[in-house]
């Protein structure tokens, strides 16, 4: 037997349940639009977040592993490091390109960390912003600025008019702390993730309980 709207209006009646004449939907849009936040208006804005948290996240664990990268190969020492074996090459263009690339990566990963709300990712910020300020000058002399922001910009000239000796002065010390930053920052890039995939599947799954349960009637 078909179960129609008067029917189940004629049952509430006869209980005392009151009787909705709205549906789920325009009970969500009604309480949208008095300006109240629902639990379905909650759940979506941390659905939402959740999301970006996630997206953010794998930006900031990629360029932080980037920047690791960059920063082992210029922190080497000794007769065989990436830096000598270009000064006795005579082609410093890879050098160059190794240093435009650690700016690159650095200014990603700080923007990532600026992004973020964590506790942590402010600290990290910090940590990577006061490394490259204790070595200002020696940046300065091959051509790169530490803005306010704390971002580097590269003076490309300036940059490939340095010799070997400069850029291994300018990153002797911040490479080799740049390393140890950007390994704590891509760790907690992914615990990030993960605690943020969490939530997100949390709430996907009370949405879809709610879905359910206010689907009474088919």
């Amino acid at each position: 037997m078909r179960i129609t709207t008067q029917m189940l209006n004629e049952t509430a009646k006869r209980t005392g349940i009151p009787v909705c004449q709205n549906n789920l939907l325009s009970y969500i849009n009604n309480e949208s639009s008095s300006g109240q936040n629902t639990l379905l208006d909650s759940l979506q804005k941390k659905d939402k977040a959740s999301s970006a948290a996630i997206s953010n996240y794998k930006k900031l664990d990629k360029a932080a592993s980037s920047l690791k990268t960059q920063a082992d190969k210029l922190a080497e020492t000794g007769e065989k490091s990436f830096l000598e074996k270009i000064k006795e090459s005579g082609d410093h263009t890879e050098a160059y390109t190794a240093v435009q690339s650690y700016v690159e990566h650095y200014n990603s990963t700080l923007s990532g960390l600026k992004k973020s709300s964590g506790v942590l990712d402010k600290y990290y910020g910090e940590m990577l912003q006061d490394a490259a300020n204790d070595q200002s000058e020696q940046l300065e002399k091959i051509g790169i600025t530490v803005g306010k922001d704390g971002m580097l910009s590269v003076d490309k000239e300036k940059l490939e008019a340095a010799s070997i000796d400069d850029i291994q002065d300018a990153f002797g010390k911040l490479a080799s702390k740049t390393s140890f930053i950007a390994d704590r920052i891509s760790n907690n890039a992914q615990a990030g993730m993960e605690s943020s995939s969490t939530q997100y599947d949390s709430t996907g799954s009370i949405m879809s309980q709610l879905a359910g349960r206010f689907d009474f009637w088919g």
